[in-house]
């Protein structure tokens, strides 16, 4: 039985996992019984799924079951079904591209019942800092100032996602600023790029820079401030923003940098609230457990579609020897319902499975145009040569239409062929 207040919150990072029991019932800042493990992001899908199913069989020990989990991640990543889908972020997380995580967590973690759903982490940030904080502004810009960029925003304590007055991705950090782009200039590797041009010397982090209390880190400070205020003033205009909300290990320095910051925002309607936390990871708990302990969408758009049977025991036993396989099929209308119901067949075998979805491959599409004919066209070959199954894991499975094409060893199942009728559209 799900304890009636208590919900779990995880932030995962490159180098750590972190999860906190929150007590929602509590109004304000809400005390976290936290678990703390370190994670390989480098490291292959077992070895990074068995980190962060430890953190939460840790923070849960001694508890009543909770029916979901949160889970901050960073991206991208598609939040909506469990996938992983992150690249290019400096090999952080690669082996697991296009793993259903979200599968690979209950069954790691031995909670095949527990609704685990995945959120950005800026996301989690802003609902986690307005409860912690006890907010009540109308109109809420929220930044996480760190290694990245990240933004977020609220319009009377909901999450907006579009807005005619934001930028078309949802976030700043990509939006054109000086001679590059935001993330270049409100990010940690900033702070190292100012200070080496300044002095020709190396800082290890933005820490080590607050604390030198020197000319030259106090104008380095006045400078980000007067850039982050420059940047954001037409959007808080646009916006209409009465409070901003700062976050991430830059706004541990926030006192060198407010005065600037809140000098380029003068010629705004309305005064801003300047706002800095001082405890980032508790907030990003907080808001990952609420999150999550909300209603979850349908994985995917097909939900209620007809769903056709298949010889459940043909499929099982052309796997059962197997240690890779591909899963492909034209007429699945709801591949996670299908997806399903093989992992409690291939569970109830005996079998160890680690789902990988072809649909993590595919090219992002103009935004008037949806999948090129039957899907095989619409994959992107980069993505496909990265797409590997865990060599230490007992099954891993690549699915959807198309992953005959993912050129793994293994058997090659054709869903079509294990119809046991075929389907009326």
């Amino acid at each position: 039985m799900k304890a009636p207040n208590v919900s779990l919150g995880l932030d995962v990072g490159g180098s750590h996992v972190t999860a906190g029991a929150v007590d929602m019932s509590v109004a304000g800042e809400r005390a976290l019984s936290m678990v703390r493990k370190e994670l390989n992001s480098f490291g292959a899908a077992t070895e990074i799924v068995a980190a962060i199913a430890g953190c939460i069989t840790e923070a849960l020990a001694g508890r009543e079951p909770v029916a979901s989990i949160g889970i901050a991640f960073p991206g991208p990543f598609n939040y909506a079904k469990g996938i992983c889908t992150v690249l290019h972020v400096g090999g952080k997380f690669e082996r697991m591209f296009g793993l259903h995580l979200g599968q690979a967590l209950k069954d790691a973690a031995g909670m095949p019942d527990t609704a685990i759903r995945f959120f950005n982490d800026a996301h989690c940030f802003a609902v986690g800092a307005y409860m912690q904080n006890s907010l009540e502004s109308k109109r809420t810009v929220f930044l996480t100032l760190g290694s990245g960029f990240g933004s977020s925003f609220m319009e009377n304590g909901e999450l907006v996602t579009h807005h005619t007055a934001l930028p078309e991705s949802g976030a700043f950090y990509n939006e054109p600023f000086g001679e590059s782009i935001a993330d270049d200039y409100f990010s940690t590797r900033w702070f190292h790029q100012a200070y080496q041009q300044a002095t020709g010397q190396n800082i290890r982090n933005v820490r080590e820079l607050a604390k030198m209390d020197s000319e030259v880190s106090k104008c380095i400070f006045d400078e980000f401030g007067a850039n982050l205020g420059g940047f954001l003033l037409p959007w808080l205009k646009n916006f209409g923003c009465d409070e901003l909300v700062i976050g991430g290990n830059i706004a541990k320095a926030g006192h060198l940098f407010l005065n600037p910051l809140e000098n380029e925002l003068k010629s705004l309607d309305s005064k801003v609230h300047v706002v800095f936390c001082d405890d980032t990871e508790a907030c990003i708990l907080t808001g990952a457990a609420c999150l999550g302990n909300r209603e979850g969408e349908a994985f995917d758009g097909s939900a209620g579609a007809p769903v056709p049977a298949y010889d459940t025991d043909l499929l099982i036993e052309r796997l059962r020897h197997e240690k890779t396989a591909a899963i492909d099929g034209l007429e699945v209308r709801s591949w996670e319902v299908v997806r399903q119901k093989l992992h409690a067949a291939l569970t109830a075998a005996g079998r160890k499975v680690l789902w990988y979805d072809i649909d993590a491959c595919l090219k992002t599409p103009p935004a008037d145009e949806g999948r090129l004919g039957n899907g095989f066209h619409s994959l992107d070959d980069q993505k496909m040569r990265v797409l590997h199954p865990d060599t230490s894991a007992d099954l891993c499975i690549v699915y959807g239409t198309g992953a005959a094409l993912c050129g793994w060893e293994g058997k090659l199942v054709n869903l079509d062929s294990a119809l046991e009728t075929k389907p009326v559209w």
